[in-house]
């Protein structure tokens, strides 16, 4: 028995390489000084700037207390720059501050090159069939815990 591999349930190396996966970039990430989440909140004023705090929180499903510590730590990296809202006083906005608008880039490099080396060896079919049977995967646990269907299809974004 010595010689014989434990055979995994599919889900535990689907956690498994999910962990790898999240180490791996959040390495990257460190190189960039953020810490994993951040990239989200980046990412997210990249495509829309000046997203409301409970916006952001919605968008990236996590708590708003979540957001304003992540958004407290950024604005003191001097990535974001916090505003109160002009309609609404209890409303606070984040805007990438120029250096932040550039860390988007390298965010996004950051999150390609994890995945060029995530998917190294796979053929352009097999990283197309991993693409579907993925978003399948998400959507069935998605269903079953009652997440919105959007966050299905938003999590996976593999380069076809």
């Amino acid at each position: 028995m010595a010689g014989k591999k434990k055979k995994r349930s599919a889900l535990t190396q689907l956690g498994l390489a999910a962990r790898a996966g999240r180490t791996a970039l959040s390495q990257r990430l460190a190189e960039l000084d953020l810490y994993p989440g951040q990239d989200a909140v980046l990412l997210s004023l990249g495509e829309e700037d000046g997203l409301s705090l409970r916006e952001l929180s919605v968008r990236l499903s996590v708590r708003p207390p979540t957001i304003t510590k992540m958004v407290a730590r950024l604005t003191a990296q001097e990535l974001l720059e916090k505003r109160a809202s002009a309609t609404d006083a209890r409303q606070s906005h984040a805007f990438l501050t120029e250096r932040g608008r550039t860390l988007v880039q390298q965010v996004r490099d950051a999150q390609r090159s994890t995945e060029r080396a995530a998917l190294r060896g796979l053929t352009d079919k097999e990283r197309k069939a991993l693409k579907k049977l993925l978003l399948k995967v998400t959507r069935n646990l998605a269903e079953r815990t009652e997440a919105p269907a959007s966050e299905a299809e938003s999590v996976i974004e593999i380069d076809d």
